[in-house]
């Protein structure tokens, strides 16, 4: 289904006139223009996308412009953004106008009430990007190739005595010079006991050989994100409780991408992970969900959780991140960014996920 198609789906659903889409991610998914800042009225017959003078002229001249029959430029006077979208709703007849309950908060709405001539109806929309088409799936694959290239950097660079920070500095740059925008989340980098803390901020922590490194990165590409994590080792191993989880780790997350395909809901994919994790004694230590679904957001809907009923469908991209975390020893977690096929699934991150060992 085309967007143009789910739009019009949602509109008479939901029985409404026109849809408003404000939020970053939405509007450039609708029109693949990227700006801080804009409307997007999507009636019946027509849809405009109003921007201020930071944007226009690039809207104007972007030849992969998607689904905008006009572009109209907001600022003050005749151009006022509400006197403008009024004329617009006047003219399509617009009596109700969704928005996205989803993104805005209260006071927004409160504002949008002031201004707009139409009844304002909440519409939940954060299920419309779930299923990637093939320029999605593209883009999300070149993120997950850089972030493959950055992570072979990492490994010919790293060595002991590099602090946590510095690991985490070599990564940002990285990532720019292979070509991502930026990065899609703040890097994670956890050494040694450090590795216990699933969500770990860089320190000046010293990384010293025989440590687990746990590493969490990604980058977006064209607006849409990767999101890989590997845990590996310099020169050895210190400890064999380390080498022990990790195996563990591996089984788990291998278990659960080997359940993906169409059919099958999140939170199963989640179970089985958390049923081999706690089968070899660790369940207490694996304390988050399994994964989540990926796109303009890093965090998006579906998700691989307790919860998450929702079934897979061919299109959709989402991660698998078991870990087991043991205060005052350290952690393991590995991740993999996986798109559901028509037949069962494909990997879209492809660094090497076997116990690297830099020597």
């Amino acid at each position: 289904m085309s967007r143009k198609e789910q739009m019009q789906e949602i509109l008479s659903n939901n029985n409404i006139d026109a849809m408003l889409l404000y939020s970053t991610e939405n509007r450039y998914w609708y029109s693949r223009f990227p700006s801080s800042l804009g409307y997007l009225l999507i009636t019946k017959e027509k849809t405009y996308l109003f921007l201020d003078g930071r944007y226009i002229t690039a809207a104007r001249t972007l030849v992969d412009l998607q689904n905008v029959d006009e572009l109209i430029e907001f600022g003050s006077g005749d151009k006022s953004l509400w006197k403008q979208f009024n004329e617009k709703l006047q003219k399509h007849n617009v009596k109700s106008l969704g928005y996205e309950s989803d993104w805005l908060v209260v006071n927004h709405v409160e504002q949008l009430k002031k201004q707009i001539m139409a009844n304002l109806i909440a519409i939940n929309l954060e299920t419309i990007r779930m299923i990637k088409d093939d320029w999605e799936i593209a883009n999300i694959k070149k993120a997950c190739d850089i972030t493959n290239e950055v992570f072979k950097e990492v490994l010919l660079w790293i060595k002991p005595g590099i602090d946590e920070k510095e690991l985490a500095r070599f990564v940002s740059d990285s990532f720019l010079k292979h070509g991502a925008q930026k990065l899609s989340f703040d890097t994670i980098v956890a050494s040694g006991e450090n590795g216990a803390k699933p969500h770990a901020v860089p320190t000046d922590k010293k990384i010293v050989a025989g440590e687990l490194i746990t590493l969490d990165m990604g980058c977006f590409y064209k607006g849409y994100a990767s999101d890989q994590t590997r845990t590996f080792a310099i020169l050895n191993v210190n400890n064999q409780k380390l080498l022990e989880i990790y195996d563990i780790v591996y089984q788990a997350q291998q278990k659960g991408i080997d359940a993906i395909k169409p059919g099958i809901a999140g939170k199963e994919i989640h179970q089985i992970c958390v049923d081999y994790i706690a089968k070899q004694g660790y369940g207490e230590y694996f304390t988050h969900g399994t994964g989540h679904g990926l796109g303009l957001q890093i965090h998006e809907e579906p998700y691989n959780n307790s919860v998450d009923t929702k079934l897979l469908q061919t299109g959709m991209v989402v991660t698998v991140e078991p870990g087991i975390y043991i205060p005052g020893i350290g952690g393991v977690r590995i991740e993999d960014d996986i798109l559901v096929t028509k037949t069962g699934h494909e990997f879209l991150t492809t660094a090497i996920r076997t116990l690297q060992i830099v020597k």
